[in-house]
């Protein structure tokens, strides 16, 4: 790596994580992975940065996760992808369901990434619960069911 790409490799990261401090009102935490990580209401998500041709933003979203592969889900994967084109849906090993979406770098600002974030976890948080409760497995996040659902 040149003086020239390691110096653009350390700008761009550190652009996007004063973007993610703004965003998220307080310093975003890197985990381990150098991912910035955040939640929905069900879903866990992270930005990560990736300073490598093409250079961008992936936002990406764990929906559910121990979900039985069966035919209808992946049918029902392949429409969730069909109906939004920019969001790219994917079941992983063991059954994790992901939602995807990379933003390139000259897209990159405040108003784009935040835009990326709430439409990745908004995807996630509508199909994690739907998923799970039709094909079993769980959410990342549990949510308490209100007092007229018990």
């Amino acid at each position: 790596m040149s003086v020239r790409s390691s110096t653009q490799n350390r700008w761009f990261t550190n652009y996007v994580q004063s973007l993610m401090t703004t965003i998220l009102d307080e310093p975003g935490e890197v985990d381990r992975d150098g991912d910035i990580p955040l939640h929905g209401q069900t879903a866990q998500a992270w930005v990560r940065v990736s300073a490598a041709e093409p250079w961008g933003v992936q936002v990406f979203a764990l929906a559910a996760h121990s979900v039985p592969v069966k035919a209808a889900l992946l049918r029902e994967l392949n429409e969730i992808n069909g109906s939004d084109p920019a969001v790219k849906v994917a079941l992983h090993e063991p059954g994790s369901v992901m939602v995807d979406y990379r933003l390139f770098a000259d897209a990159v600002t405040e108003d784009t990434l935040r835009d990326v974030i709430t439409r990745v976890l908004a995807v996630a948080d509508r199909i994690g619960p739907m998923l799970t409760a039709v094909h079993g497995g769980s959410t990342p996040i549990e949510v308490e069911p209100s007092t007229s659902e018990r």
